[in-house]
Parts: C-alpha cells; structure tokens; sequence
C-alpha cells in the first residue's frame, strides 16, 4: 500500500520547491559551486522517497535502488536514453556529466531514515492535498537535474557573447526604426558576412570560386559569373541579418552588434532577434556569468525600444 505521506510532506515539497528554484533562477543568478551541488543533494533526498511512494515493494532497498540509478543518470551510459527521450518528448531532459556530484550519494541515509520511520514524515503531512498534484512535477523536476542551454555563451579570448533566447518586440515598423537608427548616426548595415556563411553551401554549389572569397566583399562583385552574382546580392538584399558596428549601451560601449530585424503584425512592429556581440577581452568568463548576461540582454531590448 502506497503512503502519501512520503510525497506530501513539509520536507519532501520544500526540497522540491528549491529544487525547483535551484535549478532555473539561482543557477542562473548565483551560478557556482554551491548551486551547481544544490540540485543534486536536493536531488538525493527526493528521489528515494518518490520512488518508494512509487513502487511500495521497494521500500526496504528503495535508498540502494536511488543511488544505483543516480550513479547511472550521471554517467555517459545514460546519454544514449536522454537523446532518446528528448526526440519524443515535448519537455527535454538535461544533466551534466560530472563524477564529483556522486559524493552527495553519503547523504543517502537521510532519505533512508525518513523512509524507515514513517512516523516522522507523518507528522509533517499535508492532508488536504491530492498526491497527483504532486507526483507529476516531482518527476519532471527531478529529470531536469541541471538547467537547458544558457541564453549566453561568452567567449574570453575574442570577447564575444553570444545570445540564444534574446528576441524582443519594438513598437515600430522596420522602415520607421531603421531610418531612426540611421538618424542617431549608429552604422547599420546588412551583415554580409553572416547572410553569405548561412547560404555557404548553396552558393558553393552554384558557381565555381574559391571559398574564402565568400567572405571578402569586395571579391563578391569580382565573381566572374553574372548569374551567381546576381543570386548573392538578391539573397543579400532579401535577408533580415544586420550589423551595427558600435553601440553606447549605458556608460558602456559593444561592438559588433549581429542581430535579425523583421516586421511583425502588419508592419506595425518589429521583432529583433541579437545573435551576438563584442564587450571585451579582459572580462572574465564567470564575471560575465554572474553580472552581464542579464544586463546586456535587458539593456540591449531597451536602446532598441527607445529608438
């Protein structure tokens, strides 16, 4: 017989709660040691005392069982399964292979104290609840062990960063904040060099010059066929991929803005869409983690809106 208690108790939703807070804002706000190993002792606490509400015949090795499969889940032998699952299922699963958060398995008695003497857990239970508001954010919580990719990537030796998720609204049409932009002097200009790498292979394949041509503009309107000419300056022309060379943000200045900017909703607004930006070679890489993946992303989205 299956008890709810073991689920629906003050130790059992507050673990999961800051689990749940862990994993999706402190890692990215506070990111280091102690969060990184936050989520996998919360984890280890957990996990037994859901798999032993789960399947009750195991409650006598069900701490044993956990450990097993936490080893298991950490490994490179768990990867071909999460590839799997992630290709069918709508909400991906993350983790980081990284042996040092095996040492969180010494706390494996703590669930097992709690699993054995039910009593405890008794005391601390919710009533009220429905153990199957529980029991399904329970195992997606625990499956996401680790956040998805970061909406940054910074990269030291060039001073890069890199966006993934940085696409915002401006209540403008296109043609209204482009000619804005040009009237405060920030050189915009299609970014060629991105529009010719993303259509690399289909140009390649059109005509017979040298690959390292492709990115040398000048050498473009030197193309000895017509026709291939034609067909880079039309996809030139008809590409949403811009560049502006330099950009105050604050009282800080970043180069290389590379960014899409396409009309949205009847060419009343435009959604921008940064892919990168240069801020410098002598930041640190966990200086960026901690302090500017927010602010350039949040300052970025306003000098845009207030143009």
């Amino acid at each position: 017989m299956r008890n709810r208690n073991l689920i629906l108790n003050y130790i059992f939703i507050s673990c999961l709660i800051l689990l749940f807070l862990n994993d999706h804002f402190f890692k990215y706000d506070y990111s280091g040691w102690f969060t990184g190993k936050l989520s996998d002792i919360l984890g280890v606490i957990l996990f037994p005392m859901l798999l032993t509400y789960l399947f009750p015949l195991l409650r006598q090795y069900s701490v044993f069982v956990a450990g097993l499969l936490f080893t298991l889940w950490k490994s490179p032998y768990s990867e071909n399964m999460i590839q799997l699952y992630n290709r069918v299922s709508p909400v991906p699963l993350h983790r980081v292979v990284d042996y040092t958060d095996l040492m969180v398995l010494v706390l494996l008695p703590i669930p097992y104290m709690l699993i054995k003497n039910t009593d405890i857990i008794d005391r601390f239970a919710f009533k009220k609840i429905n153990p199957s508001l529980v029991l399904m954010p329970s195992m997606l919580i625990l499956m996401s062990t680790s956040p998805g990719k970061r909406y940054f990537e910074y990269v030291p030796y060039t001073g890069n960063l890199y966006f993934n998720n940085a696409t915002f609204d401006v209540n403008r049409s296109k043609d209204e904040l482009f000619s804005e932009i040009k009237k405060r002097n920030i050189n915009i200009q299609k970014d060629t060099a991105r529009i010719i790498a993303m259509n690399k292979t289909m140009l390649l394949n059109a005509g017979e010059f040298e690959q390292k041509n492709l990115y040398n503009l000048e050498k473009i309107y030197k193309v000895s066929d017509d026709s291939l000419k034609v067909r880079i300056f039309r996809l030139i022309e008809k590409s949403d991929a811009y560049k502006i060379n330099s950009l105050q943000l604050a009282d800080q200045t970043i180069w290389d803005v590379q960014f899409d900017m396409h009309s949205k909703d009847s060419n009343t607004s435009t959604v921008i869409t940064v892919k990168s930006a240069r801020i410098g070679e002598t930041l640190k890489a966990e200086e960026v983690d901690r302090k500017l993946r927010k602010m350039y992303k949040k300052l970025l989205a306003e000098k845009f809106k207030t143009l």
